[in-house]
């Protein structure tokens, strides 16, 4: 056996194994205002938004981005480097990418005249710092994907007055709502998100503002030792429980058809799943999918 071939040949083997492991390097393409990093990770072509120089008061981050005759699509807005909209001075209304998975840190800081921000279905994650310091923001809609809210994500947040944590959210980060003003605070799950530290360093925090639980979930609320802080806890029916029996299921489905065909009438808090504002076939849409488990 030749020694030297057998020798190439293996090192080929191995450099091929390697090759098909070892994400290709990203390639930075910058479309518009928004440049992103694309790459080929494990089989899939995805994108991260790095940075936005627009001056647009309302933002519609693309789904998707394409590149060299392959489209990418956007999973990730800021990485551990990038901050795509930090100090923006411009933007008041974000809408996120349906299929991002994740906000990094910082990513919205700062931002100063940032009202609303709407995530995608899919999201799982929101960074350290995300929206630290917008002082105009009143509006965040959550779904049922976000696990995680990093720490101070939501703080010095001056207009946040209540807020909604979508049903599939364990883990809360140290200060995440620190100096914001919140008034009310709906937990959705039926698991107990834990935290580190305090939800808020502000002495009267837990006095005045109210926590919102499912129905049958006050008791288990009131024994933990971090969520029994809060001075006034309120059972409310979780979202989708439109009849309010305490469980989600087809008579929920029904009654909300009969809302949308004008047949009877209920509080819009109570229908509107997607927390867009009304009440149409997409919370039905939405409802459903809670049912047979696609969403959280």
């Amino acid at each position: 056996m030749n020694i030297t071939n057998s020798l190439a040949r293996s090192t080929l083997a191995i450099a091929m194994t390697l090759f098909s492991v070892v994400p290709v390097l990203a390639v930075r393409h910058q479309v518009g205002d928004f440049v992103y990093d694309c790459n080929y990770i494990s089989g899939q072509l995805s994108a991260t938004l790095l940075y936005y120089f627009g001056q647009q008061t309302e933002v519609s981050i693309p789904e998707s981005v394409d590149y060299e005759g392959k489209t990418y699509t956007l999973y990730y807005i800021g990485d551990e480097f990038s901050r795509p909209f930090l100090d923006n001075a411009y933007v008041e209304v974000v809408h996120l990418p349906k299929q991002a998975v994740s906000i990094g840190n910082e990513a919205f800081s700062n931002c100063q005249h940032l009202q609303s921000i709407t995530f995608g279905l899919n999201l799982e994650r929101i960074g350290d710092y995300a929206f630290y310091h917008c002082p105009r923001l009143n509006q965040v809609r959550m779904y049922y994907a976000l696990t995680d809210i990093g720490n101070y994500a939501f703080a010095e947040c001056e207009s946040l007055t209540a807020i909604t944590l979508g049903r599939g959210v364990t883990r809360l980060g140290d200060g995440v709502f620190d100096k914001s003003p919140l008034q009310s605070l709906t937990v959705s799950g039926r698991t107990l998100a834990t935290w580190s530290g305090s939800l808020s360093y502000e002495p009267t925090f837990y006095n005045s503002c109210s926590l919102k639980v499912p129905i049958g979930m006050l008791a288990a609320y009131q024994a933990s030792d971090t969520w029994s802080q809060f001075e006034n806890i309120i059972e409310i029916a979780e979202a989708g429980d439109i009849n309010f029996d305490g469980s989600t299921d087809i008579t929920d489905v029904n009654m909300l058809i009969n809302v949308i065909l004008g047949r009877i009438t209920i509080d819009i808090e109570t229908g509107d799943i997607d927390s867009n504002g009304q009440i149409d076939i997409a919370d039905v849409n939405l409802l459903i999918n809670m049912m047979i488990g696609k969403v959280n």
